[in-house]
C-alpha cells in the first residue's frame, strides 16, 4: 500500500524543489514535540543529504540540533538545497492529525510547506507558509563531557519523572562509581535518587572528572522530552562548566541532541 502511495504522488516530484515521504508519521510527530518545546520558531533546512535543524531557543540557554539523513525516508529528494523557516506549534497541529496516513513533505520554493495525508485515493492537503527567520550561523565546538554515560530510554525518564515531581531546580552529582541526582522544593521537601555506574544499565563511556551541577527545572524537563523521542538508549553528557547534553540516535548517522546550559548559583 506504502508503495502504491509512493508511486501515486510521483507527480509531484516532478514539481517539487524537495519532496520526501516518511517511514513513520509517528515519529515525525515525536521529533516535531521536541523541537517545539524548545523553538517555537526554527529554520529547517533540506538538501541532497537529507533534513537538518541547528536552533537556539528564544532564552538562549538551550540549541538543538536534528540531522535526519535521507535513507531514513520511504522516498527523498531534493534537487538544491532549501531551508524553511517555520513555527513549530503550526507544524504540530498538523501531525497531530496524521493518524495512519501516508505522510508526504514537498516545496516548489520557500514560500511554502506542503504537507499530504494520503490513503488509498484519499488526500488531505496543507499547504504552509514560510517565514522569514534571521539567525547567526551556528557552530557547535566539539564538547568533551566530564561525564558522559549511556543509559535505556526507560531509565533516563524515571530519574527525570521523579526529579521534576518538584517543580524545581536539578542537582547532577556523578563521580566515577555512582550517579545521583536530587531535588527539593517547600511543598514536597526533597526527593533523592542514586545508582551505581559501570553496570548494564548505567555504561559510562567517558569520565574525566567527577560532576556536581544543577538545571533549571525547565531545563531538566527539556531533557525528559527529547529522551522520549529516538531509540531503546539515550547518550547522556554532563559537564560542570559547559553544556550538558542529551542524544537520542533517530537511524544510521540520523540523531535528535539538545543543550542546555548549567544553572548558575550566585555566591
Amino acid at each position: 500500500m506504502l508503495h502504491m502511495c509512493v508511486h501515486i504522488l510521483t507527480g509531484e516530484m516532478l514539481a517539487s524543489v524537495m519532496h520526501c515521504v516518511w517511514k513513520s508519521g509517528t515519529q515525525c510527530l515525536k521529533i516535531l514535540k521536541a523541537l517545539h518545546h524548545t523553538n517555537k520558531m526554527m529554520n529547517m533546512t533540506f538538501n541532497e543529504a537529507g533534513v537538518y535543524v541547528m536552533s537556539m531557543d528564544t532564552s538562549k540557554t538551550s540549541l538543538v540540533k536534528l540531522v535526519l539523513r535521507a535513507s531514513e525516508f520511504e522516498a527523498y529528494t531534493c534537487d538544491e538545497p532549501i531551508t524553511l523557516g517555520l513555527y513549530s506549534e503550526v507544524l504540530l497541529n498538523v501531525m497531530q492529525k496524521v493518524k495512519k496516513n501516508t505522510l508526504v513533505w514537498s516545496a516548489s520554493n520557500d514560500a511554502q510547506l506542503v504537507i499530504s495525508f494520503v490513503q488509498n485515493n484519499q488526500k488531505t492537503q496543507f499547504s504552509i507558509r514560510t517565514i522569514a527567520i534571521d539567525t547567526d550561523e551556528l557552530a557547535i565546538p566539539e564538547l568533551e563531557d566530564d561525564a558522559a554515560l549511556q543509559v535505556p530510554r526507560e531509565v533516563v525518564q524515571d530519574w527525570l519523572d521523579k526529579m521534576l515531581m518538584t517543580k524545581g531546580d536539578v542537582r547532577f552529582i556523578v563521580s566515577d562509581t555512582q550517579f545521583q541526582c536530587e531535588s527539593n522544593s517547600l511543598e514536597l521537601g526533597t526527593v533523592q535518587y542514586s545508582e551505581p555506574v559501570g553496570t548494564d544499565r548505567v555504561l559510562v563511556k567517558a569520565f574525566r572528572q567527577g560532576v556536581d551541577m544543577r538545571l533549571s527545572f525547565y531545563a531538566t524537563k527539556s531533557l525528559a522530552v527529547f529522551s522520549a523521542t529516538g531509540g531503546d538508549t539515550c547518550f547522556l553528557g554532563l559537564s560542570n562548566q559547559q553544556p550538558s547534553r542529551v542524544k537520542v540516535s533517530l537511524g544510521d548517522e540520523s540523531y535528535l541532541c539538545l543543550y542546555v546550559a548549567p544553572k548558575i548559583i550566585d555566591d
